[in-house]
């Protein structure tokens, strides 16, 4: 049954379509925390499909929010980053309902996102505190003498996700990763075929 819901989900996802499991939306009591990272411009309209059926309370974006321009190696690209990261910038926060992080990474302009933000919070890294919860949020992997609750990075495809006593890390490169603070329990959406491609990036460990 596993294998069916993959290859539909896989199938779904060639056309922009999340597949979330009927269970997902039926487990889920709130408030919900949506933690995606390293988002080429070709995928936002599956996170928008998602924001629209889950109606998530927070929405955290780890970095690199273009992440089909390397903007820190192409830094001739700016405005083309800043004509795709202002789709993103209103996609997500076209709703009433999302309290909405930033967390800036290696290819993301401060200046232009928060020209273009309205109800964004910009942050480099650090620990929020949501619905009792310590929320240690970076674009890149980092250990927290602090204890947290959750550890939010992205950048690389490592490390993967984690359990370590207490915390539990979770790599927005390699999932959508849905939280549910009230039972903090954790469910992983795939992202859409083909997003390594669009990222410019295989999964072997480090890149950009």
């Amino acid at each position: 049954m596993k294998l069916i819901s993959n290859v539909y989900s896989d199938m779904l996802s060639i056309f922009n379509y999340p597949f979330i499991p009927k269970e997902l939306t039926e487990n889920l009591k709130g408030p919900i925390l949506l933690h995606v990272s390293d988002t080429p411009a070709g995928i936002y309209g599956y996170i928008f499909r998602i924001i629209d059926i889950l109606e998530p309370e927070i929405i955290i974006h780890t970095g690199d929010l273009v992440d089909n321009i390397k903007l820190e190696k192409c830094r001739n690209k700016i405005n083309r980053y800043s004509f795709e990261v202002a789709k993103l910038i209103e996609g997500l926060e076209k709703n009433g309902y999302s309290e909405i992080y930033y967390i800036l990474g290696n290819h993301d302009d401060y200046k232009t996102i928060k020209n273009l933000t309205k109800r964004g919070t910009i942050i480099q890294d650090g620990i929020i505190t949501i619905n009792n919860c310590k929320i240690a949020v970076s674009h890149y992997y980092k250990e927290y003498s602090d204890r947290v609750d959750f550890n939010l990075y992205g950048h690389c495809f490592e490390p993967g996700h984690y359990k370590n006593n207490e915390t539990v890390g979770l790599n927005g490169v390699l999932n959508i990763n849905i939280i549910d603070l009230s039972t903090k329990e954790i469910y992983h959406l795939n992202y859409p075929v083909g997003t390594n491609r669009l990222r410019l990036m295989e999964p072997r460990g480090t890149f950009l």
